[in-house]
């Protein structure tokens, strides 16, 4: 036949928190108006190699137990999907967090986050729902704090 028939099985696997993975600004490169850029430091953990290793592995078991003739692998994907998560860490310590449990940044006053930015860790899947569901809950927090 000239089509072959194939089978893709994703690993997706879920960061470790690491203080050194982070998001800042980077006053080197500006707009026009003087906005500072992002500067993303991102360091593919031991860890995270393991997972994905280990996973790729038990896919070429399962494809070759399902009668597959040849597998490969490959990863990570470079660009290709990555949700970059916990660049504004929620929490009540101004030490180790940038905003409390309601989405408030602990140093500007006025400034809620209320995105996967404020998550600690993500679920390793796609987090639109988890998401709306935390501005949601921040939305009210807003509303009830300009209501009193």
């Amino acid at each position: 036949s000239l089509y072959k028939k194939q089978l893709v099985i994703s690993i997706i696997c879920e960061d470790t928190p690491d203080m050194q993975n982070r998001v800042e600004l980077d006053r080197t490169r500006t707009d026009r108006y003087g906005v500072p850029g992002v500067k993303i430091h991102y360091q593919l953990q031991e860890n995270t190699k393991k997972m994905m290793t280990h996973g790729m592995g038990k896919a070429k078991e399962i494809l070759l137990e399902a009668g597959a003739k040849r597998t490969y692998a490959y990863g990570p994907v470079r660009n290709t999907g990555w949700h970059v998560m916990g660049t504004a860490r929620m929490g009540r310590d101004p030490q180790n967090s940038v905003v409390n449990e309601f989405g408030k940044a602990h140093d500007v006053d006025g400034l809620y986050v209320a995105d996967s930015s404020c998550f600690v860790t993500s679920s390793c899947v796609n987090p639109a729902n988890t998401i709306q569901a935390v501005a949601l809950y921040i939305a009210d927090k807003i509303h009830e704090h300009v209501k009193n």
